[in-house]
């Protein structure tokens, strides 16, 4: 492989960019999405734990915690992926021997050492690492009492989101729980021109290039820009409507670079987002759970950032 590199300094800065182009699509094309997703996750991401809504807020944490009553010590508990707020919060409420399942030990370390430049202890000892695809986890039938996980339907393409949701119930005891905060599709923006939902969050006294604005135009432009055949947002829709924008605003053009940027790794190995409405998700849930009850937190905007409390049904 390396005999093709000198041949390559030959090209033009142009014709690189198309090679890597069409590399990039290949790749894409080439990969499952459980491939692309242990890529994504593996190799190039970092936990920002303390912004929403890509992590719990503190308010958010108040409401698992206010669900996760039992006594810890008493209780078996998964908890999917490796938020780390979630692991604290597990830890501060004593379960013992709590399952973490992940594809990787490698993001299950990742989210440990985003704690530990926190400052914040946990007790790794009182953890037990699965390492395993999600709807095939070798545990016990009707073995737990919780099933806890932030965001995981996002992690989960749709047409598979059936088996998942029976993997999690054959894994409850009668009347078990399934806690989690989902995302759900904002309607408001449906008929909304891109180039407008772009402009109004340009046009904020307040844009300062922060972390949350950017999430804010990004789930702005996931919900507006999904295919509902298959309930997915494609990266690239994203940024080439980022990059359709016109503007002499040197501010502003460094907003739109950075959440280009945010989001280009994702759109390299041609990763969609999941973006389901409120009915898609409560179709696929309601065939094993019912619904106890919705909840938000109150410090963000967190209307379409819900946590779901689920009962297994009997």
């Amino acid at each position: 492989m390396r005999l093709i590199y000198p041949i390559l300094k030959w090209f033009s800065n142009n014709d690189l960019l198309y090679i890597r182009r069409l590399i990039t699509e290949i790749l894409a094309n080439k990969l499952s999405r459980n491939e692309q997703s242990k890529l994504f996750w593996d190799n190039g991401y970092a936990w920002n734990i303390r912004v929403s809504p890509v992590n719990p807020s503190k308010d958010d944490l108040r409401l698992y915690k206010k669900y996760l009553t039992a006594k810890g010590d008493k209780k078996k508990t998964l908890l999917l992926g490796s938020t780390p707020l979630l692991r604290r919060l597990l830890g501060e409420l004593e379960f013992k021997d709590y399952v973490i399942a992940d594809f990787s030990f490698v993001t299950i370390e990742k989210s440990l050492q985003a704690l530990n430049k926190l400052g914040i202890n946990l007790d790794a000892e009182n953890e037990i690492w699965l390492k395993s695809e999600w709807l095939v986890m070798p545990l016990g039938p009707k073995s737990l009492d919780y099933i806890v996980g932030d965001m995981v339907f996002t992690q989960i393409e749709p047409h598979k989101q059936p088996l998942f949701v029976e993997k999690l119930a054959s894994l409850l005891k009668p009347n078990g729980y399934f806690i989690g905060r989902v995302h759900i599709c904002n309607p408001n923006f449906y008929d909304r021109e891109p180039k407008k939902i772009i402009e109004e969050i340009l046009s904020s006294k307040d844009l300062e290039n922060t972390v949350e604005q950017r999430f804010a135009l990004l789930y702005r432009l996931r919900d507006r820009l999904r295919d509902n055949k298959t309930q997915t947002t494609s990266p690239h829709t994203i940024i080439n409507e980022l990059l359709k924008y016109q503007t002499s605003d040197e501010k502003k053009l460094d907003f739109l670079r950075s959440v280009v940027n945010m989001i280009s790794r994702r759109a390299e190995i041609g990763l969609p987002f999941i973006s389901q409405t409120k009915d898609e998700l409560a179709n696929v849930i309601s065939k094993e759970f019912s619904l106890e009850t919705i909840v938000t937190a109150s410090d963000y905007a967190s209307e379409y950032f819900p946590i779901y409390v689920l009962r297994k049904k009997t």
